[in-house]
């Protein structure tokens, strides 16, 4: 089992946040692993970079299936409704 997958099964176990010290602790214990700096390191490190992971601040960490979901948006960039000088830029580029 990858690290992130331990760390994945734990927040959703948990159902909830929890402090990176206490996910790690635990998905460290579901692979069998005794807790080390350089152990410690690569799996917050494999979570940053893992797409299922949030970060919510206070050392808090969740998954990105829990965030609601917004009807009509794709998530990938900011809403091209807005009213503002950059859109106007690119209404007189259009045209």
């Amino acid at each position: 089992m990858q690290t992130t997958d331990a760390a994945y099964q734990v927040l959703k176990k948990h159902g909830d946040a929890m402090d990176v010290h206490d996910l790690l602790d635990e998905a460290l214990a579901l692979l069998g692993l005794d807790r080390e700096a350089s152990t410690a390191a690569r799996i917050y490190t494999d979570i940053n970079l893992d797409v299922r992971f949030q970060y919510r601040g206070n050392s808090q960490w969740g998954l990105k299936e829990w965030l609601p979901k917004t009807p009509g948006r794709s998530g990938a960039g900011p809403s091209r409704d807005r009213d503002d000088d950059e859109g106007e830029e690119l209404e007189e580029d259009e045209g």
